[in-house]
């Protein structure tokens, strides 16, 4: 059979069994650019309220071991199919630490705390249901399958958010618990400004400083893990006595940031 005659039996074939396209499941998941997906929200809101799905947002990078496992997970074919019954699913790049907040102040929370952060959101009204669980999945590695399962396919997302509501906070209360996340955020902003390109170094360059990175990072860490236990604590004080005043946490200022003993002479 002449190479001509092969290539038309094969271009027939294919025209009479053609291939499937390939569906998301089958495609390996990325996080794209805050700049791309940015524009598509509100739609993708809409979409998931017309189809009675909660929004899945998800914020990582590539140089995450956290976020790569993530992705790995929902990409496994059983909970890929069960996540796409439940969920519109989006998956935002934090890049080196540069983008994201515009994501999550769509969503009531002023920045990400690591990554990656999953925001699970009623599209109704882009209110954030599992503030108390965001950062449960920045060590989404550590979890097994039946972990994924559990979390994203059974948990009343709506009836936890529901109770939340109920919860006897006064207004002026819950406005001092908003300000003292605001106002920590707005810090860590200012880490991650400075902890970026060192990141990016760290990750791109071998002859990068190791020292100071890993000195940077950890005390980044440490701040921004601390945040949500502490709004938490206070949304627990606050619910158990109306009456008092809130004894709101104070964190040392980052040491990196801090005038050198040279410059101060």
């Amino acid at each position: 059979m002449s190479t001509l005659t092969q290539l038309a039996l094969i271009l027939f074939c294919l025209l009479l069994f053609p291939v499937p396209a390939a569906s998301a499941q089958d495609s390996d998941l990325r996080y794209q650019p805050e700049q791309q997906i940015l524009p598509t929200l509100t739609v993708l809101e809409q979409k998931a309220l017309a189809e009675n799905k909660l929004l899945l947002v998800a914020l990582g990078a590539s140089w995450c071991h956290d976020s790569v496992a993530l992705l790995e997970r929902f990409a496994e074919p059983t909970l890929a199919a069960a996540l796409a019954e439940r969920f519109e699913i989006v998956l935002v790049d934090v890049a080196y630490l540069q983008y994201g907040q515009a994501t999550t102040t769509r969503y009531q929370l002023p920045l990400y705390y690591g990554t990656p952060t999953v925001m699970i959101i009623d599209p109704s009204n882009r209110q954030l249901l599992n503030k108390p669980y965001l950062m449960q999945w920045t060590n989404a590695a550590s979890f097994d399958e039946a972990a994924y399962q559990q979390y994203f396919l059974t948990t009343q997302f709506k009836q936890q958010f529901a109770q939340t509501q109920q919860s006897a906070i006064t207004e002026a209360l819950q406005q001092q618990i908003r300000d003292f996340e605001e106002q920590q955020a707005a810090t860590l902003a200012i880490g991650y400004q400075h902890l970026s390109p060192l990141l990016l170094a760290y990750e791109t360059d071998p002859l990068a400083d190791r020292a100071t990175f890993n000195a940077v990072w950890n005390e980044v860490k440490k701040f921004r893990s601390q945040i949500i236990a502490d709004v938490l604590a206070l949304q627990q004080a606050a619910m158990l006595d109306t009456s008092s005043p809130l004894k709101i946490p104070s964190y040392n200022e980052f040491s990196f940031l801090k005038p050198a003993e040279a410059d101060k002479e």
